[in-house]
């Protein structure tokens, strides 16, 4: 029996969350990743997040189940819908979590939050770099709806997290695929960050 390798294996000690409008596509990749994250500006740290309670992804859904005949016990097995969610516990209190875990609008540069009468799931893109150091795996989601998930507490003697979901929908147009999501393998962290094509930083600087 040939031997296992550890080549494609990761062990993420550091990882870092950004979020964009729904639907926007991938950040360059791959890139350094820190709070400043992708080059593209639409990217924005979450800030930081829990060390105790990494990012977790859960999937909803009935099992395959066999179907037979008085003929072949064994003659299909249905294919029953999935849905997929990520848990991801906040530690940053801006007005940006708080909008996350409560289901706010509040502008982002607003000095109060009004938590709403009626919450409404915000959606956005969300991307999450993993690294060991000196590799790194990367998860593009264009499309998430996130609301908080479990209580608040204040913990004298710990960080205080803001629980949330993301749960992920179908991409819509403007992300440049059909699908959940996307997955970039592991690979080296680059020495520098990419650039963007001439034509984007044009429009950029516009």
């Amino acid at each position: 029996m040939a031997n296992s390798s550890s080549t494609e294996v990761i062990a993420p000690a550091t990882g870092y969350i950004y979020v964009a409008p729904p639907n926007t596509p991938a950040p360059l990749w791959p890139f350094i990743p820190n709070h400043d994250g992708p080059v593209e500006p639409v990217w924005k740290s979450i800030g930081n997040t829990s060390l105790e309670n990494g990012v977790e992804l859960s999937m909803d859904g009935d099992d395959p189940e066999t179907l037979g005949s008085w003929q072949d016990p064994a003659l299909i097995t249905t294919n029953p819908s999935k849905t997929y969610a990520l848990t991801m516990n906040l530690e940053d209190i801006t007005i940006e979590t708080l909008n996350l875990y409560y289901g706010g609008k509040v502008l982002d540069t607003a000095e109060v939050f009004v938590i709403p009468t009626n919450p409404t799931p915000a959606e956005r893109a969300l991307f999450i770099a993993g690294s060991d150091g000196s590799q790194m795996v990367g998860f593009h989601y264009p499309r998430v709806s996130i609301i908080g998930s479990d209580s608040i507490t204040l913990d004298p003697a710990a960080i205080t997290e803001v629980p949330v979901t993301a749960t992920i929908l179908s991409a819509g147009s403007g992300a440049g695929f059909t699908g959940m999501g996307q997955v970039f393998k592991k690979t080296d962290i680059p020495a520098t960050n990419p650039t963007l094509p001439p034509a984007l930083m044009s429009s950029k600087k516009a």
